[in-house]
This record gives C-alpha cells, sequence and structure tokens, in this order.
C-alpha cells in the first residue's frame, strides 16, 4: 500500500516538473516572438580596411559586392523565416533576360501610282516619246490644271500612246472684263504639229458674276439679259473651236462647299449643257462624284481605287490628288470613244457634219458626204438617181422619207388610208371624172 502511493506522489512530482518545464518554454518563446533579432537596423559587417589592404590582388580578380541592405522586422516574421527559410543572408536575384520587342507587323503597302507628266505643246508631247500618238489638249481656269493633271494620271497607267497638253490660267472665264479671255485664247489655239486631237475646256466658276453690256447696263446673275450676254460669248467660244474642225469635250463646274455656291454653279452647268449640246460637243457632269446621296457636299468619299481618300482641299474649293484622279475619270470614259474612233460617225472629223445645223437644211450629212446646201446645182441629179434606186425597193428607206420627203406606200387600214369606203381596192370603183366640158358648158 505504502509502494503504490510512492510511485503516486513521484508521477506527480515528475508531472509538476514537467509543467514547470513548459511554461518556461512557452514564456521564453513569446518573448522570443515579438522581440526583434539584434541585426534588425544594423547593417551588415564588411571586412576591416586591413583585411581589404592585405588580399589587393583577390579584391580585384573577385567583382566589389554591395552591401546589403538593412533587414527589417514585422511581428510576422517568425512565419516568414517558417516559410521563406531562415537565411539572414540576401537573396541572389536572378538578372531578367532582356526581352527583345515583337518585330513591327508588315503592313502591305499599295504600289504608288503613275505620276504622269503635263506637256507644254502636243510637240513636246510627241518629241518626248514616239509612242504618243493622241494629244489632250485640257483647256481653262485654273482648275483645269488640276484636271489636266488626273488626266495625265490616267494616261501613264492606262493608255501609253496618249498624252496631255495643259493650258490653265487663273481667273479666266467667258465672260467679258475677266482676267483671260478664253475667247480670244480660243483663236489663238495653236496648229499643225501642235494641234491637239481632243480639247478639254473646263472653265466657267469666276463667270458667276453681274455682267455689262457694250452701253454700260448692268445685268444681274441669271436674268434675261445676263443670259442673253453670256450665251453669245459661249456660243462664239464654240464656233471658234467648231470652225477650227476640233473634238470638243466641256465638262462643268464641279460643286464646292458653299451651298449657296454650288447652287449658282448647278444653274450655270444647266445653261452650259444645253448650248454645247445644241452645238454637237460633248458635255461631262461630274457633280455625282463629289456629293453623297442627299446631294450635299462631300470632301472625302470613294476614289477610283474604290478606298475611301480626301477628295477636295481644306478650303472646299481645289481638288487633291485623288479627286483630281476621280475628276479626270469622268473625262476619260468620254475620251475613249474620241481617241479610238469608236462609236463615232464617218464625218466625226468636223463635229459639225454630225448634227443638225441651219445651213444644211437636210438635219444631217447630205449624200456623198457633201457639204452643199439645198437645191444647189447638182442636187437634182442626185435626187433623181436616189428616186430611181428607192423605186426599185419595196419600202423606201426612213431616212428618204425624212429627208427627201419620200411618201411611202399606203397600207389599208393605217391613218394615212383615205380611201372612201374603207378597205376599197387601189383602182377605184368609181370611175374617173370625164375631161370633156359637162352638158350645159359646165367645167368640172
Amino acid at each position: 500500500m505504502r509502494r503504490r502511493l510512492g510511485e503516486r506522489t513521484g508521477m506527480k512530482a515528475l508531472a509538476v516538473a514537467g509543467l514547470l518545464l513548459a511554461g518556461c518554454s512557452l514564456a521564453q518563446a513569446q518573448s522570443d516572438w515579438f522581440r526583434p533579432p539584434a541585426d534588425v537596423g544594423q547593417p551588415s559587417a564588411r571586412p576591416s580596411q586591413p583585411q581589404q589592404r592585405a588580399r589587393p590582388q583577390q579584391q580585384q580578380a573577385r567583382p566589389q559586392q554591395r552591401a546589403a541592405p538593412s533587414r527589417t522586422w514585422s511581428p510576422f516574421q517568425p512565419l516568414i523565416d517558417l516559410f521563406g527559410g531562415n537565411n539572414n543572408q540576401p537573396r541572389r536575384v536572378r538578372p531578367m533576360e532582356p526581352q527583345l520587342a515583337p518585330p513591327p507587323p508588315v503592313v502591305a503597302q499599295p504600289p504608288a501610282e503613275p505620276r504622269g507628266k503635263v506637256y507644254a505643246s502636243a510637240s513636246e508631247a510627241r518629241t518626248a516619246s514616239s509612242d504618243v500618238k493622241e494629244v489632250v489638249l485640257v483647256f481653262g481656269d485654273e482648275q483645269a490644271g488640276t484636271l489636266a493633271q488626273g488626266l495625265a494620271d490616267a494616261f501613264a497607267a492606262d493608255r501609253e500612246s496618249a498624252a496631255v497638253v495643259g493650258r490653265s490660267e487663273a481667273e479666266a472665264g467667258f465672260a467679258p472684263g475677266r482676267g483671260v479671255d478664253l475667247l480670244a485664247a480660243a483663236r489663238q489655239l495653236p496648229t499643225g504639229n501642235d494641234q491637239a486631237d481632243v480639247i478639254v475646256v473646263l472653265a466657267g466658276s469666276n463667270d458667276l458674276a453681274p455682267l455689262t453690256d457694250a452701253a454700260g447696263m448692268r445685268a444681274e446673275l441669271f436674268d434675261e439679259r445676263w443670259r442673253d450676254l453670256y450665251s453669245r460669248r459661249f456660243e462664239d467660244f464654240l464656233l471658234t473651236l467648231k470652225l477650227q474642225r476640233r473634238n470638243v469635250v466641256v465638262v462643268g463646274v464641279p460643286p464646292v462647299e458653299d451651298p449657296v455656291r454650288s447652287e449658282q454653279i448647278a444653274r450655270l452647268n444647266m445653261l452650259l449643257k444645253e448650248m454645247v449640246e445644241r452645238n454637237g460637243f460633248i458635255f461631262v457632269d461630274a457633280t455625282d462624284g463629289f456629293v453623297d446621296e442627299n446631294g450635299k457636299f462631300m470632301t472625302s468619299g470613294p476614289a477610283v481605287d474604290g478606298q475611301r481618300r480626301r477628295l477636295r482641299t481644306a478650303d472646299g474649293v481645289g481638288f487633291t490628288r485623288a479627286g483630281a484622279r476621280k475628276l479626270a475619270f469622268f473625262v476619260d470614259q468620254k475620251l475613249d470613244d474620241l481617241l479610238t474612233g469608236k462609236d463615232l460617225p464617218a464625218t466625226a472629223a468636223d463635229p459639225a457634219d454630225a448634227r443638225p445645223s441651219i445651213i444644211m437644211l437636210t438635219g444631217g450629212p447630205p449624200p456623198g458626204n457633201a457639204r452643199t446646201l439645198a437645191g444647189a446645182p447638182g442636187m437634182e441629179a442626185a435626187q433623181e438617181l436616189r428616186r430611181s434606186v428607192m423605186a426599185e425597193e419595196a419600202k423606201p428607206e426612213p431616212a428618204s422619207a425624212l429627208i427627201e420627203g419620200t411618201v411611202p406606200p399606203t397600207v389599208a387600214g393605217r391613218t394615212d388610208d383615205f380611201r372612201w369606203p374603207p378597205g376599197q381596192p387601189e383602182e377605184p370603183l368609181v370611175p374617173a371624172m370625164p375631161s370633156s366640158p359637162l352638158p350645159g358648158g359646165a367645167t368640172p
């Protein structure tokens, strides 16, 4: 019994001793947890100066080491040391390899558009290249110079046998009193080897102003007196080109950013178109290429390559290179037939022969391509020959019925069948009246 009590007493003593030891270790650990290390805030030790002098060669062999930064402490430092390692030595940071910048993306650049040359004269163009067969003269005001460059760019890409000659003057116009009178300039156009095959005219933007007649009377823009004075001047200009036997293309004035000015330009183009077509020339209206679907001025829009580009300059009047090329596109469509000779009448060398004229009363070129007045000597014999040929045909030509007045044969039931009663045969059923005097002395 005493033995068991002694064992219990011993066990209790051992337990108390263990608790005392554990308490001391916990108190020590708690104090160590919140106590910063001794090296916190202290710079790392460096070798003394004598040691550095003792081994100078070793220092030269090794790269100079940088001083380790001072160590900081926080209450969570044991956890940091537990998971990050209790290593007071500074970690070696591997230098980052320089990353090469990725190469810029390759952007496919469109090929440079050919830049055509605008020549000063037709002889210069033919001398510069033996391939030049056709010469186009662009004639007019400052916008004509832009059109000439656009046509030169188009010809350089599509038509090597054609060249462009530019003669443009600032402030030029058809109305009297302008800086450059185009009517007088048209009378001085070169002939012979310097003569162009086609003349392209672009002018009129400087004519939108009142006019003064020879008597000093003022005519306001687009009133009846103004239209009469301006039409006479422009008709004289076209007649000058017609007498020089030129193929002419007149280009309407392009729209501008100013809506009031654009409205005036539209009215001017209607007047020009009427006179140009009446004289047998070609009129080109390029307005649709520089306005949107609502008819408003368009600074940027689709170019001839299908891309959206800036077409007009900042002043709302001039053209960029893309705009000049688009303006030339409308003209180039009309020049194809004139330069290649396709779809033209046989008398296209003289534009006056292909249209009605007040001189040729027949309304077109007479037979045999002769330019003679109606009723001139020799016309009767030609008409008799033509009637004999037409008599052998079953039906006359429509041109003969229109030009010579040949009566077509009567068709039963048609409106020109005046036989009575309707359906009567060719031979009349009622005999003709006698030519002798009737009884009683009456005459038919």
